[in-house]
């Protein structure tokens, strides 16, 4: 797997992608606590997370369009361009004290619609990067990119906001409208994301990738919609991938939500340092997924028609760690099933992303690779419209109802006869 570090282009890519993320996870950190520290309120930090997910959503499915048009070194090279004026100006609004909620509202919106053409790009880039015979090895390494800054990400972030921190005292203390002292802490974070963005940015400059082969007959004359219902179509036809994506949807609808409007909120609820438990919590999680993806790149990989089934076991355990959390507060439990849960949830995506990318028509690619995108984080904003009014209501309950409907649902899909089905509509089995 490490092998793939001796081809310059490819590092290359991965420094300069592992630096953007890194900066990802900053933000994730400091932007519900900022809506949070604004206004007291876990229906408007799920408002907030709505409003970002919402141009995302409508949006996705037309970026993967895009990027099998173009090419996705060059949409995600422009869109971490726009990402890195968004955040230098939110940056900007919190140092002079200008930053207000409804300016925040604008600036997620803003990047919800960037995100839309970025996921789906970021997705279908790797077969473009290293050869077929690798694809394995080089999503791990992504995989394990990803990690590493869910990892430092909420460390640095929590200390940046917070400029000290202490673990001894964990007594609830309530919370106090308003930024405090958090204002200085939050304008550095966000300031060294969009740093994070242009270095980023700039190493795209330098990346080679192969270009994918196109569509031929009727290029430019169909519409993008024809391009989404060509791929939808395609994905729709095999049983496995059809229950695969119905099944990812269902389980982000009822866990990131929680993870980054409930998690914060119940965690400044019961420890002095809030933010800084909450990225430990988080940090836990990526540091059993770098276990995981690391994993995946070095062992032999399960067999196809066993992956569906496989993931929905895993992610089973993943939504009931939200439960496990509110159930016994301390949180170096949290800590504990975090850790395990990122290493089997990595572990598989890995697998997952790449029999995607090695079944997936090479003219299909971004457009399929935007569906998964799009099924993982596409019904967000009505889970945190949905979920923030309910945390308002009752926060511990909302949590455990959300765990309670992850575990059936994978149950059910890992039961299900489609999980290992590979054979498209006409019979014939869809061949890497």
């Amino acid at each position: 797997m490490l092998q793939l570090f001796k081809d310059r282009n490819f590092l290359t890519f991965w420094v300069g992608e592992f630096i953007s993320v890194v900066g990802d996870h900053i933000s994730m950190l400091a932007f519900p606590w900022l809506v949070l520290q604004l206004t007291g309120s876990e229906l408007m930090m799920g408002l907030v997370f709505a409003a970002q997910g919402l141009p995302r959503a409508i949006l996705m499915l037309v970026g993967g369009a895009i990027v099998d048009r173009t090419s996705p070194r060059r949409v995600m090279l422009y869109t971490n361009l726009i990402r890195m004026a968004l955040v230098f100006i939110l940056a900007y609004l919190l140092h002079t004290g200008e930053v207000r909620i409804e300016l925040v509202f604008g600036l997620a919106l803003a990047f919800g619609v960037a995100d839309a053409f970025f996921y789906p790009a970021g997705t279908s880039i790797v077969p473009s990067l290293v050869a077929k015979e690798n694809l394995k090895e080089g999503n791990a390494l992504v995989q394990t990119n990803m990690w590493l800054g869910v990892i430092l990400g909420p460390l640095i972030g929590g200390l940046v906001i917070a400029g000290e921190v202490n673990t001894v005292s964990h007594a609830p203390t309530g919370h106090v409208v308003g930024l405090g002292d958090d204002q200085v802490g939050l304008a550095r974070a966000f300031f060294i994301d969009g740093m994070t963005f242009a270095i980023s940015a700039l190493t795209l400059f330098f990346v080679k990738t192969r270009n994918y082969e196109k569509e031929v007959t009727g290029e430019g004359t169909r519409s993008i919609f024809a391009e989404v219902k060509e791929a939808v179509t395609y994905v729709w036809s095999v049983p496995a991938l059809r229950l695969g994506f119905l099944g990812i949807a269902i389980l982000e609808f009822f866990f990131q939500t929680p993870i980054f409007v409930g998690l914060p909120a119940l965690a400044d609820l019961r420890f002095e340092e809030g933010a800084y438990i909450y990225g430990l919590e988080i940090a836990a999680y990526g540091t059993g997924a770098l276990i995981g993806a690391s994993s995946a790149g070095l062992l032999k990989p399960p067999k196809d028609e066993n992956i569906v089934r496989f993931m929905f076991a895993i992610f089973a355990f993943s939504g009931a760690t939200i439960g496990l959390i509110v159930i016994y507060p301390p949180y170096w439990w949290a800590m504990l099933v975090f850790f395990i849960a990122g290493c089997g949830d990595s572990f598989i995506w890995v697998h997952f992303t790449t029999l995607l990318q090695k079944r997936t028509p090479e003219v299909l690619i971004g457009r399929v690779m935007s569906i998964l995108m799009f099924m993982s984080v596409g019904l967000l904003p009505i889970a945190a419209i949905i979920m923030g009014v309910a945390f308002e209501i009752n926060l511990e309950g909302t949590l455990i109802v959300a765990s309670v409907a992850i575990i059936v649902a994978c149950v059910a899909g890992a039961l299900h006869p489609h999980a290992q089905r590979f054979e498209a509509a006409g019979g014939a089995e869809l061949q890497p």
